[in-house]
């Protein structure tokens, strides 16, 4: 990939990270619940931590800095852990239409981010670029992961609190 391009696609990144954290700041500011509050505030914090490194390795990139010197500052930190779900997070994420929408959108953002940095490391020979992106790739699928496994256990809820009934 040439310079160029990697600097653009960087840049890419910087802009879907900064994306979720507006998603999830906004949740966070919904949320009442304090587990769901909590819940929000680490994947901000998780965000943040990526915007931070993203635009860090612009930074050295752009400045001309060996390719290898930077991947050298981007530890791979991301969270393994998953989410505790309780039954009342659940049930506070069902029973607002926001918080519940906010995970649809986060499981978007999520996913293009996935599928975005999958292609930034398909598209890099060099093999500490691509070490870099499939980095983002681990964090993003827990990510992604997380939000769908709640997405599920409170979309029936989420029907019945707002009366779905099929036709």
């Amino acid at each position: 990939m040439e310079d160029q391009k990697l600097l653009e696609a960087v840049k890419g990144g910087i802009k879907a990270e900064l994306d979720s954290i507006i998603i999830y700041q906004r949740a966070y500011d919904e949320a009442k619940d304090q587990e769901v509050k909590k819940f929000f505030a680490n994947r901000i914090e998780e965000e943040q931590r990526h915007y931070n490194y993203m635009v860090k390795y612009y930074q050295q990139l752009d400045s001309g800095k060996p390719i290898a010197q930077i991947t050298a500052i981007l530890p791979d930190t991301f969270e393994k852990a998953s989410p505790i779900i309780t039954p009342q997070f659940i049930r506070a994420i069902a029973g607002s239409k926001i918080l519940f929408s906010s995970l649809s959108t986060a499981a978007l953002l999520e996913k293009n981010s996935m599928d975005f940095y999958q292609k930034c490391a398909e598209e890099n020979e060099d093999i500490e670029l691509k070490n870099f992106f499939l980095m983002m790739v681990n964090w993003e699928t827990q990510h992604y992961d997380d939000i769908l496994r709640i997405q599920k256990e409170a979309e029936q809820e989420y029907w019945q609190i707002n009366r779905f009934e099929p036709f």
